[in-house]
């Protein structure tokens, strides 16, 4: 009897684990293209992706510490980015090509810092209420439709990806 369930259970795992990884093998082939990386005397870009399917990435080498590091170009579109004294935008992403971006400096916490506007789409949130919803997107609102709002808002999410490498 326990012959037979061990049996049973090791079919079934291996069965599980043919599965997984075709399904890894089925996610490994969506991005087709080619990812080059830099290799370079300054800290600032070594190791960091070059380009991805022939579109280059540039990255700021300042005295700035607050651009040091950071993408500077993806294509044609220049990533500049806030020196303040305002800690809430201090650093951050101020523009991707003719797109500007806002953030907000707010008395509440829950807001702070967080992205305003990029372009024409506008950013609320929650600073009343629960404990679980404050500070939490309240909505995300692009009145005119504009597309090249929409296609920064992508942007500015994979300028947040690369500058974390």
């Amino acid at each position: 009897m326990k012959n037979i369930f061990t049996k049973s259970f090791s079919r079934a795992g291996i069965s599980l684990l043919f599965l997984l990884s075709l399904s890894i093998q089925a996610n490994a082939q969506r991005f087709r293209g080619k990812i080059e990386y830099y290799s370079s005397v300054f800290p600032s870009e070594d190791g960091k992706i070059k380009s991805i399917n022939g579109t280059r990435i540039e990255y700021y080498n300042s005295v700035f510490k607050s651009e040091d590091g950071k993408v500077k170009t993806i294509g044609d579109k220049r990533v500049e980015y806030y020196n303040s004294v305002f800690p809430s935008e201090n650093s951050k992403i101020k523009s991707i090509g003719d797109i500007k971006i806002e953030y907000y400096n707010s008395v509440f916490k829950s807001e702070d810092g967080k992205i305003k506007s990029i372009g024409n789409i506008k950013f609320e949130y929650n600073n009343m209420g629960s404990q679980k919803s404050e500070g939490k997107i309240k909505s995300i609102i692009n009145e005119t439709e504009d597309r090249e709002s929409e296609d920064a808002l992508d942007t500015y999410y994979f300028i947040e990806k690369l500058n974390c490498q």
